[in-house]
């Protein structure tokens, strides 16, 4: 996609590099909306999107967040972007952080600023969920090494320790994990030793088991217009890539009601928990100020959530949902092929609460491409996309595969270094080489 693009745009879009940024896009896209769209990773799949005719390569705002920054805010100023959309934890956090510099240039489709900022500061997040009542794993907020036996006795092993909030964030302490599990005492002392040398400490929870729940919603002033939720018959490692859409349980609907109502929410939200087997015990994890990654499944149950963030950022207008298609199907084969490799080697079962053969799980996998399943990336409209997720995993699979070598090996020749592409792929490219030409012509009639 061409970087010199010379024109204006109702919307921007980041992150066009993850499932989510492309099926916001898309989605946007298709209902006629011009746009423009930001990606950090060059070759990802939205850049041979046939829909999205504006792809520019900006910062990754989690690896460079200046730049992605100092980026974004001169393309919304040289294009009269009307709305900018973060679509990860990252953007949303910077712009959150640039929000009055943002706010002078164009309309931000995200929350308010004390009701963001409660969603992603963990620890205050799970002070309101315990003040509405809403039930939460025992927390221990631990000041003093001294306080360990008191903090075992509290929890109990294992001991979940959490990042409070995303290492972009420069208000709360920043770890290198994302989750760790102590197991023991001894484990626990090394966990803090390792990260936590100046005294600053992650959020400590008893382990919650059960199955990950997730409602999906979106609201105005605090009032949730549409929520449903998903349930993930396959996973891979904990993030559901093979989902029904299924009714919010009232229990659950009723404790997001009660946690976006108080923080008087606006636009989408993913909040997650925890659920045992019997349903006797549900635990709150958190809530997502942004869209999900399987925002693609909602779309296709008939609830076009990004579109509603436009027209309601933009526009004012509350969406008004028909009712969802309960029981809608979506798969992301890619995941879902990942899983099921990552079983054949000695990993997690893809379907929870089966215990399959090597065979079965096969077949389990096979059914994803049921005529009645949906696919996160694969689209009739614009199919290439698809393509080229497996062409970037081979590529990353064999960049891997040459590092590990090359540890054991000296320098390769050129020869060596020559990857073979398949007549498909070779198709792939020159289809792609040829549309960019056609819009390199076009971009000169601007």
């Amino acid at each position: 996609m061409t970087q010199n693009v010379d024109t204006t745009f109702e919307v921007l879009v980041t992150d066009g590099q993850t499932r989510a940024g492309l099926a916001v896009a898309r989605s946007l896209a298709r209902r006629g909306v011009r746009l423009l769209v930001l990606a950090s990773e060059p070759g990802c799949p939205a850049f041979h999107s046939r829909l999205l005719r504006h792809v520019v390569l900006a910062p990754s705002p989690a690896k460079n967040p200046q730049a992605f920054m100092e980026f974004t805010l001169e393309t919304i100023r040289k294009h009269k972007i009307e709305l900018a959309i973060p679509i990860t934890d990252q953007a949303l956090l910077l712009f959150d952080q640039h929000r009055a510099g943002l706010e002078s240039l164009t309309k931000v489709a995200m929350a308010r600023p004390a009701a963001l900022r409660s969603a992603l500061d963990k620890r205050l997040n799970l002070d309101l969920a315990v003040k509405l009542g809403v039930p939460c794993a025992r927390q221990f907020d631990l000041t003093s090494l001294d306080q360990i036996p008191e903090m075992i006795a509290a929890l109990g092993f294992p001991i979940v320790l959490k990042r409070p909030g995303d290492p972009v964030d420069r208000t709360v302490p920043a770890f290198s994990f994302r989750v760790l599990y102590a197991h023991n005492e001894e484990q626990l002392r090394g966990f803090l030793a390792e990260h936590c040398p100046d005294g600053q400490y992650p959020l400590f929870q008893e382990c919650a088991t059960g199955e990950i729940h997730n409602v999906c919603c979106f609201a105005t002033d605090g009032e949730v217009l549409a929520a449903h939720e998903y349930q993930s018959i396959r996973r891979l490692e904990g993030a559901g890539v093979f989902r029904k859409i299924i009714e919010p349980s009232p229990d659950l609907l009723q404790y997001s009601r009660d946690l976006l109502g108080a923080l008087r929410w606006d636009g989408v939200a993913h909040l997650g928990f925890f659920v045992d087997k019997d349903r006797k015990r549900v635990w709150y994890m958190e809530t997502n100020g942004r869209f999900w990654a399987s925002i693609q499944g909602s779309v296709h149950a008939g609830w076009d959530f990004p579109y509603w963030t436009y027209d309601y950022f933009l526009h004012n207008r509350r969406p008004n949902p028909a009712p969802i298609e309960v029981g809608s199907l979506t798969c992301w084969h890619l995941g879902d092929l990942k899983a099921l490799l990552n079983f054949w080697r000695g990993g997690d079962i893809p379907a929870t609460g089966t215990n399959p053969s090597k065979l079965q799980a096969t077949l389990q996998y096979i059914t994803g491409f049921s005529p009645n399943v949906h696919s996160d990336v694969f689209a009739w409209d614009d199919p290439i996309p698809a393509f080229y997720e497996y062409l970037y995993l081979r590529k990353q699979l064999w960049g891997m595969l040459r590092r590990k070598l090359g540890a054991r090996e000296t320098a390769p020749t050129p020869s060596t270094q020559v990857v073979r592409w398949s007549g498909l792929e070779k198709a792939l490219v020159a289809k792609q080489e040829e549309r960019a030409l056609e819009r390199d012509r076009q971009q000169t009639t601007l």
